[in-house]
């Protein structure tokens, strides 16, 4: 259905999204053998158990196309020994600016989230418990246009010895984020019904324990450089004669160690529980309100909290100019390693100071319409009051609806309007049988067929 579930998610479907949805006596998904599914109408008797076995979504792209997503991962991303062959050739400068900057600016950005366990118990008198753990791997940014990135304001300057200069080089990066969390959250919900069963009313809250395993945030930089007698040796080495420049470069990082070199020399040190690079909370409210026979009312604040980041921390504020002269763009150069170092803020880094970073807090509201007990009609809104990884300050209205052609089937259908997409088509489709369910879902069909990103969902559960 889109971004439309505030008011429609229930029990672990309703995770992160309205912990007022953990209570629910309303027969949503459970075979009562009826010859009817009275999915919004019929009141549960007796507790009710969801246990996930699998539950996994995610997307990956950009408003470019994939293959520019990709190209960002190996060109784009901050790395400043990339950076040093960039502006020091002529034919790279055109290149990299040609061929690998867009022509206006595009949100790249990758998002993966994996329910390693979530467990809900409704009782129609004491309320719904909720405990789940899951992983959240995301990144966000928005790669400036070519004009922005690399202005054309460099110039190119022959000398009498065949050499060149390449003068007034500048770049531009805007702010990126990346990180993997894992959070526990523990939540409770309770129902109550009035007006003779006619309405009723769901509060909900979820509070859980964040640990950040990793985090890399790069905000707005800018680099400045004047390279004079560039050529290339007996080696085919691109020689320099000197490089003059300035940058404003500020980043902060905490990596756990399972992203660090080892001395043993092993390939992978993973473990289930690393260490975790930064400690936090977060807590999520919501309510859910069915007015009539037909029509329900929700609203949610999820992931309202902090990250406090404090272990293996690298925070780089560099706004210092350099000069280094007469190198070669090898790692075997001592010189070109220094300015490399230099460039990545080395001799200014700090490694002992913390830092503190939100969590991407999310608004959501909502109106459902179910005029059958085989049809509703959900409208949304959703914004987000950061730009961090699955978080988006833009404004979201989605509508989508669930069709039950047999009392097994559950078919759906969604579109957007606004966020970082900002138009997108969705479907997806059920299967329940017994003591299972099963859901699909592939987000955004519209930008899978122009190849811009990739986006899916798949869930499977117990009902007990």
């Amino acid at each position: 259905m889109s971004n439309s579930a505030v008011v429609s998610s229930t029990g672990i479907d309703a995770a992160g999204l309205n912990p007022a949805n953990f209570d629910y006596r309303l027969k949503t998904i459970k075979d009562t053998g009826s010859s009817k599914l009275n999915r919004n109408f019929t009141k549960i008797n007796k507790p009710l158990w969801e246990i996930t076995i699998l539950s996994v979504g995610g997307g990956y792209g950009s408003d470019e196309s994939i293959n520019f997503y990709n190209k960002y991962l190996s060109k784009l991303s901050i790395n400043r020994e990339t950076f040093a062959g960039l502006f020091t050739d002529l034919p790279s400068v055109i290149d990299f600016r040609q061929n690998y900057l867009p022509s206006e600016r595009t949100n790249v950005n990758y998002d993966f989230e994996l329910k390693w366990f979530s467990i809900n118990y409704s009782n129609p008198n004491i309320g719904a418990f909720n405990f789940t753990i899951s992983d959240i791997v995301g990144l966000n940014t928005e790669v400036l246009s070519r004009d922005e990135y690399l202005p054309l304001t460099f110039q190119y300057q022959p000398n009498p010895n065949g050499s060149y200069n390449l003068l007034n080089v500048q770049l531009h990066q805007s702010e990126a984020t990346a990180w993997w969390l894992r959070k526990y959250a523990l939540g409770y919900a309770k129902e109550f019904d009035f007006n003779k069963g006619k309405s009723s009313f769901s509060f909900g809250f979820s509070t859980g324990l964040v640990n950040g395993f990793g985090n890399v945030i790069t905000y707005n930089s800018s680099l400045y450089t004047n390279t004079y007698g560039v050529s290339k040796n007996l080696a085919n080495q691109t020689h320099i004669d000197s490089i003059k420049g300035k940058q404003d470069f500020y980043t902060e990082a905490a990596l756990t160690d399972f992203f660090g070199d080892y001395k043993d020399g092993a390939r992978s040190h993973y473990t289930f529980f690393p260490k975790p690079a930064g400690t936090g909370y977060s807590f999520d409210l919501g309510i859910n309100y069915k007015i009539a026979k037909v029509f329900s009312i929700a609203a949610s604040i999820t992931d309202i909290g902090k990250i406090i980041w404090n272990y293996n921390t690298k925070i780089n504020y560099d706004t210092n100019s350099f000069n280094y002269k007469n190198f070669v763009l090898d790692k075997s150069d001592p010189t070109y390693n220094q300015f490399v170092n230099d460039l990545e803020g080395l001799n200014t880094r700090d490694t002992i100071s913390s830092y503190t970073t939100n969590m991407p807090t999310k608004y959501r509201a909502g109106l459902l319409f179910q005029p059958s007990d085989k049809l509703m009609i959900e409208f949304d809104w959703m914004k987000g009051d950061n730009n961090l990884p699955g978080n988006t300050t833009k404004n979201i209205f989605s509508l989508g609806s669930e069709f039950f052609p047999t009392r097994f089937l559950p078919l759906r259908a969604g579109t957007s309007i606004g966020g970082p997409e900002s138009f997108t088509i969705s479907i997806g489709a059920g299967l329940r049988y017994k003591y299972l369910a099963f859901d699909l879902a592939a987000y955004g069909l519209n930008n899978m067929i122009a190849d811009k990103r990739f986006s899916f969902a798949f869930s499977a559960k117990l009902l007990l």
